[in-house]
């Protein structure tokens, strides 16, 4: 019996939920993974403190399938990495008074299979607001999701945790003033508080470093194909990090093994014109007094870059890839050293973006695996670019000023379209505020820049009377959202329209 029109209509609506997680752009976890495996691995790791090298104590657990295909991605579920910051180690991490701070972990795995191995990124592990104590050990209970892991051929599939960074971000206290209204002329004692501190860390040695073993079913690979990834057969996790690059690619290419790299195509044309839109002046730090703002006199520089995203939606504990550089990435236009003010141990530069970004679509299976689809408009505003540096000893702090109004369009569900009119979008800008930190980040070289967001309440979603706003706002609106951008190295435009010096390089997404 086929269903009624009421029936299929009601299910278009069910799935209308599943629809929203569209914009994480991802897969559910795949049935075929049902079996689990629940890990567990107590590790020591050397960090680099600003008060000096010290050891700490990370716990790493995570689920992970017991069996998976060949040829068909690894899912892992949540993975946790507890980390235990000895009280000496705080000396020097974080402003005199900082009441709580918040943390972002970054993994380096090493995934190998017989005599092959890659190295997988896992970053957005993130600790929430986490109270300081006084004078005890700060715990940081970091959690996220990890990207999947293919193998082209069966055999055991081993996971060992390698290099560990942690990006600690102090709050800063409810007295402090924000840098820029520090009084006149006197330099901070410490970064803003909103820049994140970097902590490197490697494995002590001498430990056994297996997170887990997956048993890939398909076709064997010879007889040393199962051979478990522990012993003298398992990749040294900080090898790896000695290696050219070109070297590691030639590597990840030849393993069989997809941690999710690829070869990207050129990005599309860099804009001939200059931009033509203006600073915004609200998000313009003032100098310490004597040192005036000086214009451009040709109004800056004409550049071009290539800047990828992937951003976390919180409610959807997924990610969405924006200015994808496997589809050719769109470029941002660039006018550097608009303005500027320059003096004693203080140098603000003020650069001009423009980025018409592509509309993002995603394709994926809801819970009854039903496939639904849709598309992202973005309309955004000029980038106001700000770096400051204080003193000459200290690194380069660079800010991105960015608002983007969202619309959702071509929403079908299972082939049938989920009419959500032309106007369904968010009912404000959604703002953001992307910080990078030298040498991580510099304009004129590229690089990492991060922000935490808020998604608005839609609104003009639904037609014919049927008001589907509570459902896009239910299922997507509010903080707790995540973007990391790669910007890669800027090219100079030549005048009178000849282009770019060398074409743009496109970065890799970021992991």
């Amino acid at each position: 019996m086929k269903p009624s029109a009421t029936s299929r209509r009601r299910t278009v609506r069910a799935s209308a939920v599943g629809a929203l997680a569209l914009v994480a752009g991802v897969l559910p976890g795949a049935g075929s993974q049902a079996q689990e495996q629940r890990t567990r691995l107590t590790a020591d790791y050397e960090c680099a403190f600003p008060s000096g090298t010290r050891q700490i104590e990370v716990e790493f657990s995570g689920r992970f399938p017991e069996v998976a295909t060949a040829g068909q991605p690894v899912r892992i579920g949540a993975f946790h990495a507890d980390v235990a910051l000895p009280q000496q180690a705080l000396e020097k991490l974080l402003p005199a008074g900082t009441e709580s701070v918040t943390s972002e972990a970054e993994l380096t795995v090493g995934v190998a299979q017989g005599g092959s191995s890659a190295d997988a990124r896992w970053d957005g592990l993130r600790a929430g607001a986490t109270p300081v104590p006084a004078e005890q050990d700060l715990s940081l209970a970091h959690r996220g999701t990890v990207p999947p892991v293919t193998a082209a051929r069966g055999g055991e599939l081993g996971f060992t945790a390698g290099a560990l960074a942690l990006d600690i971000t102090p709050a800063a206290p409810a007295t402090e003033q924000p840098a820029t209204e520090q009084p006149t002329g006197e330099k901070p004692a410490t970064p803003p508080a909103t820049a994140p501190v970097r902590i490197g860390c490697r494995p002590a040695e001498r430990q056994d470093l297996l997170l887990a073993t997956v048993r890939i079913g398909g076709p064997a690979d010879g007889a040393g194909s199962s051979a478990s990834p522990t012993g003298s057969g398992a990749p040294d996790p900080s090898a790896s990090h000695e290696r050219p690059e070109e070297e590691q690619d030639a590597a990840r290419r030849s393993s069989g093994l997809d941690v999710g790299t690829a070869q990207l195509p050129p990005a599309r044309p860099c804009e001939q014109e200059r931009p033509t839109g203006e600073l915004d002046r609200s998000k313009l730090p003032e100098p310490p007094p004597g040192i005036p703002v000086r214009e451009s006199p040709i109004g800056g520089i004409h550049w071009c870059a290539v800047p990828v995203a992937v951003s976390n939606v919180y409610k959807l504990r997924g990610a969405m890839v924006i200015n994808d550089p496997r589809d050719g990435a769109t470029t941002a236009n660039l006018l550097i050293q608009k303005e500027w003010a320059v003096g004693p141990g203080y140098n603000q530069l003020r650069h001009l973006g423009e980025l018409d970004l592509p509309d993002a679509r995603a394709t994926f299976l809801d819970f009854d695996f039903m496939p639904v689809s849709a598309g992202i408009e973005f309309t955004s505003s000029p980038m106001t670019i700000v770096t400051v540096q204080r003193g000459s000893s200290s690194p380069n702090y660079a800010t991105i000023y960015l608002s983007q109004t969202l619309r959702m369009h071509d929403v079908k569900v299972n082939g049938v379209p989920l009419d959500v009119g032309p106007r369904c979008r968010t009912a404000r800008p959604v703002e953001l505020e992307l910080q990078g930190k030298q040498p991580e980040y510099e304009v004129l070289k590229g690089g990492i820049l991060r922000a935490k967001f808020e998604i608005p309440p839609f609104t003009g979603c639904g037609t014919g009377g049927e008001d589907l706003d509570p459902l896009f706002t239910a299922s997507l609106s509010g903080g707790g959202n995540y973007l990391k951008l790669v910007q890669g190295p800027p090219c100079l435009m030549r005048p009178g329209g000849l282009g770019c010096v060398a074409p743009p390089k496109v970065p890799e997404l970021p992991k």
